[in-house]
């Protein structure tokens, strides 16, 4: 349908003296398997016609245009109710996309704009949100483009009058061989829906990451998958036996004999204690994140919108570690206004039920577009005007926003964090912000908590170095690592030469987190975590180690990091930091503790 564009990158893949072929990715989804795979091919483009038409037919056209919505959300619901809770879960979110009151009119103007066919006009709109979504350097944000990408596609192929599975790519259209590991550049949603009942074992992607809506389904079907392994598709061959290590986040091709069997006896490991939590899960869900010498910690949840919110709490989450604001920005001609923030805001702290939810103001700038009004060009965007330094010179909108979350602080633990914070100095020009919008309130007679929690993100070196200054303003820290690791490394993630390069696990990085960790200690500041690091298993159990008790993550990753703080002992954590940080490279730091990870499967 609409097809989504992709680089070619060389395949990231390392070869030993054994024959060995070892492909790395990022684990989505906990597991190892040993068996042949299937490699999914492209699917084709979709020529979408594009032509002029005259007033008169405007109507003609939106007709067909809310016909092809309406089977579309018929479709959807009649899958919908077959379905399990994950598999639900992502079908509404489609639902919603299918009934945006903001996004839909979008399309009808683009049509009576520039007088175009209607598949014209929609995939105008669809392309111009994936865009926007893939440039805000948010993991979780981009991959939402599938998620729209996948709805209106089901649209198009409807406008399009497309045959349900005519396209080649589709993997639904396609036998999938049964007991065989998928490999494949991406899968929609949809596709991956299909795929439930085929009886494949692993799930391989060269796109896509942990937060993505195919990684959340193959937790939920407890399918192991990596994500990420760029240029795989053209180094193996269907029937090839390999195997998938997703604990490591590993593809290993052509294993000789001593590795195979070592990953086998791990295979059959896992299995029996697979079986074994399955029947603990509604224990683990209601049991305290603590370790096993009585170390409390606090999981909570990074969320994008307000059906996320529901989510946390299904998975056990305990508040909401991060809620970016800037979905309700993002791709917008007309910036919302108060009282449409107010309202999100306010449902997200109703839900929670008294859990606390941590609202970052607007993370955007340059690099995600957020209306059409506001022009934005800048050559590095990622070190120009944006975050708190784009809110400080539009004050009027950043001080709308916080009366907003300010209202909201009325109906539930609301608290407010400040994105991009590089100096004391701007900390105290948004708390002035802040404090004109508690008396535009008070003046107006509008009730809020006086007292809200104010906090920052320590995602820029200069912040980290002077944590212990930041400490004794802000209410709370909370260590954002996708940007921290980027600025520290001046690496782009993005960039295939260097992406290498960026790891949470070098000794610069994690001096740094160790730095705010200590800060936040002696004035008794609370730091957190909610970058990509807090849901990584291995990750945590050295984060633990090096004192951080509160982490954020995508809701599905939440019952796999309890249960491993449930395995562990502080002791040992503790041990594990001190011996990681005598080391001197990434590589023998990921090394020491993916192995001692392993005594915890």
């Amino acid at each position: 349908m609409i097809r989504l564009k992709t680089a070619v990158c060389k395949a990231v893949f390392l070869r030993y003296s054994t024959g060995v072929i070892k492909f790395e990715g990022l684990s989505a989804s906990r597991g190892i398997v040993i068996g042949p795979v299937f490699c999914l091919a492209d699917e084709l483009p979709v020529s979408v016609p594009r032509y002029g038409i005259a007033a008169k037919d405007i109507d003609r056209e939106w007709q067909r245009f809310q016909s092809a919505l309406e089977v579309s959300r018929k479709e959807i619901s009649l899958i919908r109710d077959e379905r399990n809770k994950e598999q639900t879960e992502i079908l509404d979110a489609h639902l919603m996309m299918l009934s945006d009151p903001e996004f839909i009119p979008q399309i009808r103007k683009t049509m009576e704009s520039n007088l175009v066919n209607i598949e014209s006009a929609l995939q105008t709109k669809v392309d111009e949100s994936v865009s926007i979504l893939r440039s805000t350097g948010d993991s979780y944000l981009a991959e939402r483009a599938v998620d729209i990408e996948d709805a209106f596609g089901r649209v198009m192929g409807h406008l399009l009058q497309e045959k349900p599975g005519a396209r080649s790519g589709n993997a639904g259209s396609r036998f999938v061989p049964p007991g065989t590991i998928l490999v494949a550049r991406n899968l929609k949603p949809s596709e991956a829906l299909s795929l439930r009942d085929s009886g494949i074992t692993g799930i391989i992607l060269e796109e896509g990451g942990a937060t993505s809506h195919v990684a959340i389904l193959a937790r939920s079907w407890r399918i192991p998958a990596v994500m990420g392994v760029r240029g795989i598709l053209a180094r193996l061959v269907d029937g090839e036996e390999i195997i998938l290590d997703a604990n490591d986040g590993l593809v290993i091709s052509e294993p000789a004999k001593d590795v195979y069997e070592a990953y086998r006896q791990r295979s059959l490991a896992a299995e029996r204690k697979l079986a074994a939590s399955a029947a603990d899960r509604d224990f683990l869900l209601s049991a305290k994140a603590e370790t096993r010498d009585g170390a409390a910690m606090t999981l909570r949840c990074n969320i994008a919108g307000v059906a996320d919110a529901e989510q946390s709490l299904i998975e056990g989450g305990e508040g909401i570690g991060l809620f970016r604001s800037e979905f309700l920005f993002l791709g917008e001609e007309d910036l919302p206004d108060e009282e449409t923030q107010f309202e999100a805001y306010r449902e997200v702290a109703s839900r929670m039920n008294g859990a606390p939810v941590i609202i970052r103001t607007l993370d955007a700038g340059a690099d995600k577009m957020i209306g059409e009004q506001i022009e934005l060009d800048e050559k590095n965007p990622l070190l120009g005007w944006r975050a708190v330094r784009f809110c400080l010179d539009r004050r009027d909108m950043f001080k709308e926003q916080l009366r907003a979350i300010l209202r909201a602080t009325a109906f539930g633990d609301v608290r407010i964090m400040f994105p991009m914070i590089s100096n004391v100095e701007e900390l105290d020009a948004a708390l002035d912000v802040l404090e004109e919008a508690k008396s535009d309130l008070s003046a107006a007679g509008i009730p809020f908590n006086a007292e809200v929690k104010a906090g920052v993100m320590i995602e820029i070196p200069a912040a980290a170095v002077c944590a212990d200054l930041l400490a004794k303003k802000a209410d709370f820290m909370s260590i954002g690592t996708n940007d921290l690791i980027q600025y520290t490394m001046a690496v782009d993630r993005e960039n295939p030469k260097v992406a290498h390069l960026f790891d949470g696990f070098n000794p610069a990085v994690l001096r740094l987190i160790k730095q705010t960790i200590d800060a936040g200690k002696k004035t008794g500041t609370e730091v957190s975590m909610c970058g990509e690091m807090a849901g990584d298993p291995a990750s945590v159990l050295l984060l633990m180690g090096l004192g951080l008790r509160s982490f954020s993550m995508s809701p599905s990753l939440v019952m796999q990091i309890k249960e491993l703080v449930r395995s562990v002992t502080l002791t040992d954590a503790q041990e594990i930091a001190e011996a990681a940080m005598e080391l001197s490279a990434a590589r023998e730091i990921r090394k020491l503790v993916q192995e001692k990870l392993k005594t915890y499967e």
